[in-house]
């Protein structure tokens, strides 16, 4: 009895490769008829999926592991002129590829709306990009269910409605791409639960409402891009908790209030775009100076005030610096730190500054001060090409008139130097004209007439 069972195992040990491949091969058939049913309702070439050959080996954009599909890029792929006439958003056939990982169709047509069912059977799929698709409608709540998704890219779509709150079940997300849509509604809650999130782009979309204050949960976030909405509010203290931000852009939105002090523990970012909000108050020095890794800094078109921190024009990586349209005043740092940078770009029109141009000018190749007050001769550091429009600068065309400039140096308690022009340049007081004092004008005249000379001599 005991020998039958063990020749009964040991068949079934040597027949199990055997079943297995069975099983691999049907599969295989299985998937290779999906691909063909794929290649059908989106129109593909032949020239890139030849129907007589291998899907595996020869087909354009199929990856294969032990001959199971895993990982599908038509990206960019050219129609049929039959399959040009009707496109649609048609991959029924992508849940028989039960193995797929990997889904990428961006720049290719796919006109409609994502199917429901996608959420729910593709739960390998750890990459799905749908870019410039031209999709249209609501973002799947089923989209939840694909926990194992690590990067999802659907911007330059038409998509519509909110982000659904069941993204926050997709703990594995570390790329959330959703800009330029049409998506509406707030940033949901539950984001702050996307832990490995590295990457997250919202801009260019219609979200209102505010930054979810737990957003200082997502450690892991290296650029965060709101810009181009209606989100509004004073930015959240959290964002300082950020430690490995680089690049942070919330331009073009209606922030006010505010930079909050805590923004310093953003250490390591790079570039920080501000741009056309209602932000406002004074900047304070202890931020800028904790941000040493500064590249670019855009806050143009708020309503900052009070003097710009010396170290913005000081911090030696910083290339991009822009603080244009707010109510800035007061000197520029008179200093020639870094005075041999000269690649940079520099932008503080349409504010209040004042004083003479100063060496630190030297440090960038782009400069536009005009719109301000600045006052003196050029300096040979200052670029040729730069802005000076607008300002009180000596030798210098469309600068503004000699009463702005003197009632506004008047109002700081500082003499204004009449665009350099000296004492002895200036003309003499107008005497009174009273009857009186006419009496005693002696007028000396001198002329010169048909080749004769005289003079007369008034009392």
């Amino acid at each position: 009895m005991q020998n039958a069972i063990d020749i009964t195992f040991l068949l079934l040990f040597l027949l199990f490769p055997c079943f297995q491949l069975t099983f691999q091969q049907l599969s295989s058939r299985t998937e290779r008829a999906a691909l063909l049913e794929l290649r059908s309702s989106l129109g593909l070439r032949g020239k890139d999926w030849p129907i007589k050959a291998d899907h595996c080996s020869v087909w354009n954009g199929v990856q294969c592991r032990n001959a199971r599909v895993i990982g599908i890029n038509i990206s960019g792929f050219r129609r049929t002129r039959l399959g040009r006439q009707n496109p649609r958003f048609v991959v029924d056939a992508l849940a028989n590829l039960t193995l797929l990982q990997s889904f990428n169709a961006s720049k290719f047509l796919l006109p409609g709306p994502i199917p429901d069912w996608l959420g729910s059977s593709l739960k390998p799929l750890q990459v799905l990009d749908l870019r410039s698709c031209s999709i249209h409608g609501p973002i799947p709540s089923s989209f939840g269910n694909l926990t194992n998704l690590t990067t999802l890219f659907l911007s330059n779509n038409k998509l519509n409605g909110s982000i659904p709150a069941s993204f926050g079940q997709v703990i594995r997300l570390s790329v959330l791409d959703l800009a330029r849509n049409e998506l509406t509604g707030s940033i949901p809650l539950s984001i702050s639960s996307l832990g490995n999130l590295s990457f997250l782009d919202l801009s260019s979309n219609r979200l209102d409402g505010s930054v979810p204050p737990l957003i200082g949960s997502l450690r892991q976030l290296q650029k965060l891009n709101l810009s181009s909405n209606n989100l509004s509010s004073s930015l959240p203290a959290s964002l300082g908790d950020l430690g490995v931000l680089v690049d942070l852009d919330i331009s073009f939105n209606k922030f006010s209030g505010p930079l909050p002090p805590d923004l310093k523990g953003m250490s390591r970012l790079q570039r920080m775009l501000l741009r056309s909000n209602l932000l406002g108050g004074s900047l304070p020095d202890a931020l800028f100076s904790s941000l040493t890794q500064l590249r670019a800094l855009a806050i143009n078109d708020n309503r900052f005030t009070g003097a710009a921190p010396d170290v913005l024009f000081l911090t030696p990586g910083l290339r991009f610096l822009d603080i244009s349209g707010n109510n800035f005043t007061g000197l520029l740092p008179n200093s020639s730190l870094n005075s041999n940078f000269s690649d940079g770009t520099l932008n503080v029109s349409r504010n209040m500054f004042y004083g003479g141009l100063v060496p630190v000018l030297g440090r960038f190749s782009v400069v536009d001060l005009s719109g301000n007050y600045f006052e003196g001769g050029v300096p040979s550091f200052v670029v040729m090409n730069a802005s000076l429009e607008s300002n009180c600068l000596r030798n210098v065309s469309r600068q503004r008139t000699l009463e702005d400039c003197s009632s506004f140096y008047a109002a700081k308690g500082l003499d204004f130097d009449d665009f350099g022009k000296p004492i002895s340049e200036l003309p003499p007081p107008v005497p009174e004209k009273s009857g009186k004092n006419m009496n005693n004008i002696r007028v000396i005249i001198f002329a010169s007439l048909l080749g004769w000379v005289g003079f007369i001599v008034v009392v």
